[in-house]
């Protein structure tokens, strides 16, 4: 029969799945920097806080 998907060693197998990890911890902390610039763009061009949009920029607690 024939063996379509070669036999890798184990020390390319670890190499790989190291590099993978490393790739989607890379990745993920982009996509969620990413999704938090746009929501606090989001806010400030609503005039708003970002952490506290519910807030109107006059509500601001005193000092």
């Amino acid at each position: 029969m024939l063996n379509l998907i070669p036999n890798i060693p184990l020390t390319w197998r670890l190499g790989m799945l190291a590099a993978e990890v490393v790739f989607v911890i890379v990745y993920g902390t982009g996509v969620v920097r990413l999704s938090l610039w746009q929501r606090d763009e989001y806010w400030r061009k609503r005039d708003k806080d970002p952490k506290h949009p519910e807030r109107f920029p006059n509500d601001r607690p005193q000092e």
